[in-house]
């Protein structure tokens, strides 16, 4: 049930609608709207749910045991998940800016990943990998923003050469001198 009632919802925002209620959710998953109400009792749940359903383990960060091959398989696993067609959508439905609610969720289920992706950072700092003075966040913002950014403006995958040679920029300036 739970997984019908998340796809549901997943499938309204690949319409790009965000503006959906239970009673559209409950027709959609074939389920009644007390079930809806009784486990969803807000929107917000019910986008909470579908959001952790479309992400599941998919963005999980690699631990390949070193920094250019946690950058690498890491942009993999973005680019494939940023350039999913209801990724794309859910993305344009953030950056429009119209629905705060929604885009608040999204960020609530992702905190947990950008953690995790800073985790990735430190421990390439632990290792002696990475320069003194580099910044988590920003290194995960200059790794994501492309992979983000091309499904969705250019509406095109970004090429296995295009990946590599981002995450060998990314490396380059943050990788400490040997």
């Amino acid at each position: 049930m739970r997984q019908r009632v998340a796809r549901a919802c997943l499938d309204l925002l690949a319409e790009g609608r965000v503006d959906f209620g239970p009673a559209d959710v409950a027709q959609l998953a074939g389920v009644t709207r007390a079930t809806v109400y009784r486990w969803w009792p807000t929107k917000a749940a019910l986008l909470r749910e579908a959001v952790t359903e479309h992400t599941g383990d998919r963005l999980d960060p690699p631990d390949t045991g070193t920094w250019a091959g946690d950058v690498h398989a890491l942009a993999l696993r973005l680019a494939t998940f940023f350039s999913d067609p209801l990724e794309v959508t859910q993305n344009a439905i953030m950056a429009g800016g119209r629905h705060p609610d929604y885009d608040q969720v999204v960020l609530e289920v992702y905190a947990p990943l950008f953690d995790a992706w800073r985790a990735v950072i430190e421990r390439a700092r632990s290792r002696g990998e990475l320069r003194d003075g580099i910044d988590a966040d920003a290194v995960i913002l200059t790794l994501v923003s492309p992979l983000l950014l091309v499904p969705l403006l250019f509406h095109r995958k970004l090429t296995p050469t295009e990946i590599r040679r981002h995450t060998n920029l990314i490396t380059a300036a943050t990788q400490s001198p040997a």
